[in-house]
């Protein structure tokens, strides 16, 4: 598939999508909810992807959905809203259940659309002048991309609820401070800071770590009793890959595990 508005790239294991509109701010426009749900798609299917990156070109990470489209839409603007979640938000669901994990890696305001889309992502490593908004109320509408699923488990419902309300606007500092981002670089470091982390991650068990995204995510809406039938079905499930009796195997031995993603 060719892309209009995102680049897809492999660099050995580790798989690369960058938001390519950045003289429109990388907002979230039809064609860019296509290209990320097939993007997305292809790092679930293809199993020799073992990690994910997840940025931006220019000096805005992603400023949210295309304001300028839903403006032109109209009256029929609940419908163009539909024809672009109809993508999006299954590209958010692969995205953040997939075994692979994602790494976001932001500068300059991620807004809107853009902060739903990182808080699906596994780890975010963020530019020291990076900022975070939610901006949907701002322009009378309520969020969408998950945000309201992962931002309260993540910051809290008070301080989730102040940034949908308010509107307002995180610096790096405070998103770390708040538990929104992993790790905060400086701007000229967030390049290898980001490819350091998908090259650890990639040396990693894979089928284990996806495993372990889809438990944590079950875990909000399981019993306790449920949690830990869906924990036993996992690491019995592991128990049976190649990764999973080589480590084991590697610990009797005194000797570094060597993962393979099998």
């Amino acid at each position: 598939m060719s892309y209009k508005t995102i680049k897809f790239q492999r660099e050995g294991a580790i798989a690369r999508i960058t938001l390519a509109r950045p003289d429109a701010a990388n907002a979230l426009n039809f064609d860019m909810g296509e290209e990320l749900h097939e993007a997305a798609h292809i790092c679930r299917d293809d199993t020799s992807i073992r990690a994910v990156i997840l940025d931006a070109e220019g000096k805005i990470f992603c400023a949210g959905g295309d304001v300028l489209t839903f403006a032109a839409a109209g009256k029929d603007l609940p419908a163009t809203l539909r024809k672009l979640l109809d993508t999006f938000h299954p590209a958010v669901v692969t995205l953040s259940t997939m075994n692979a994990p994602v790494i976001a890696s932001v500068q300059g305001v991620a807004a809107g659309a853009g902060l739903s889309l990182l808080s699906s992502c596994s780890f975010v490593i963020a530019s020291e002048n990076a900022s975070f908004m939610m901006s949907y109320t701002g322009i009378g509408m309520s969020p969408d991309g998950s945000a309201t699923y992962f931002l309260p488990r993540q910051i809290g419902l008070r301080r989730a609820e102040e940034m949908m309300v308010t509107n307002r606007r995180l610096s790096a500092a405070e998103a770390a401070e708040w538990g929104l981002v992993n790790q905060v670089s400086a701007p000229d470091n967030l390049v290898t800071a980001t490819q350091q982390l998908a090259e650890q991650i990639a040396k990693g068990p894979t089928l284990a770590y996806g495993a372990t995204r889809r438990l944590l995510l079950e875990s909000f809406d399981n019993s306790f009793t449920q949690q830990l039938d869906a924990e036993e079905k996992a690491i019995l499930d592991m128990a049976k890959t190649k990764d999973g009796l080589g480590g084991i195997t590697a610990f009797k031995d005194k000797r570094k595990p060597e993962f393979n993603g099998e």
